[in-house]
């Protein structure tokens, strides 16, 4: 499966929601956040997953069917028109900066905190 962007992303963040930490099996999720519309095309297989979380109703997951990462989704109630790629999936994730972390409320103590310019407890 292959993404392709037109522009830079609105934001870049890292989550450490438990959801987030639940998908990933990690610490959480880094993310690009992109307008629907600044997505240029998608091409490829795509496995798409409705997990039906009552908290976030909409939110809908698209794995790569070889390898089973996760390389975008949307969540309509957080994220309206947007569409959250992650950015270990880019070509080049080291492109890209993190502006903030969010739910630092869920970060593991012995996780040190990332580098971003804002860090919020919850989503700000």
């Amino acid at each position: 499966m292959t993404i392709e962007l037109a522009c830079e992303p609105l934001r870049c963040l890292f989550c450490h929601c438990d959801y987030c930490q639940r998908m990933t099996g990690s610490l959480g999720n880094a993310i690009a956040v992109f307008r629907e519309t600044d997505i240029a095309a998608m091409s490829g297989e795509v496995f798409e997953l409705d997990p039906q979380m009552p908290d976030w109703p909409g939110v809908k997951r698209y794995f790569c069917p070889k390898c089973y990462s996760n390389v975008h989704w949307v969540n309509p109630k957080a994220f309206p028109e947007m569409r959250l790629v992650s950015l270990g999936c880019l070509d080049n994730p080291s492109a890209y900066k993190l502006g903030r972390t969010v739910q630092n409320q869920h970060r593991p103590t012995w996780c040190p905190q990332l580098d971003a310019s804002e860090a919020y407890d919850a989503y700000p």
